[in-house]
């Protein structure tokens, strides 16, 4: 029998986990962690891009929304000129003055898919240098997502009723499309 001990870093070796739980078990965790906490986050993240987008562009104030737009959903937080209105949920919004010039409008717009984007090459270069297997499939799995989130949203496309929550919208690609091509 294996004497698990803690190691001089402090820490339990690995294989003690696995023993625990199962390596099925902990893949499991892994996952589950993933799509309830990870998913959430990176949806959140995409349309604090918006919000930053906007902000850095314009004096407006910008309300972000992790879930639908709502009376349920009210506001959480604040920091500086970004409102938080968080629910658990796997849509997001990011509402801002309408009162945007072309410029400033655009700078929203491109700020949720430069996020994604940004966070796809933060995930891809950590799934690169990191050998511990988990933490490997963690990475890839939320360079993946977030490749996914990029591409899906800078495709000029009207959402499908597939698309849950966002069925019917504007994909950010075809709303910075129309403000190209708009003359104003």
């Amino acid at each position: 029998m294996k004497d698990y001990t803690i190691q001089q870093t402090g820490q339990f070796e690995h294989e003690f986990y696995c023993t625990k739980i199962g390596r099925g078990g902990y893949v499991l965790l892994i996952f589950l962690s993933f799509y309830v906490l990870l998913i959430p986050l990176f949806i959140l993240l995409h349309e604090v891009g918006h919000g930053l987008g906007a902000v850095f562009a314009s004096d407006s104030e910008v309300h972000i929304y992790l879930g639908i737009k709502s009376e349920k959903n009210k506001e959480n937080f604040k920091i500086g000129r970004l409102h938080f209105h968080i629910i658990w949920s796997y849509t997001g919004f990011a509402y801002w003055d309408a009162r945007l010039n072309k410029r400033q409008r655009a700078a929203a717009l491109a700020g949720g898919p430069l996020i994604s984007l940004l966070l796809t090459l933060l995930f891809g270069w950590l799934t690169n240098i990191t050998s511990q297997n988990e933490l490997h499939q963690l990475f890839f799995g939320s360079m993946f997502f977030n490749l996914f989130q990029f591409i899906s949203t800078i495709i000029p496309v009207k959402y499908p009723r597939w698309m849950g929550g966002y069925s019917g919208h504007q994909s950010d690609g075809l709303q910075l499309l129309r403000i190209m091509k708009s003359v104003n």
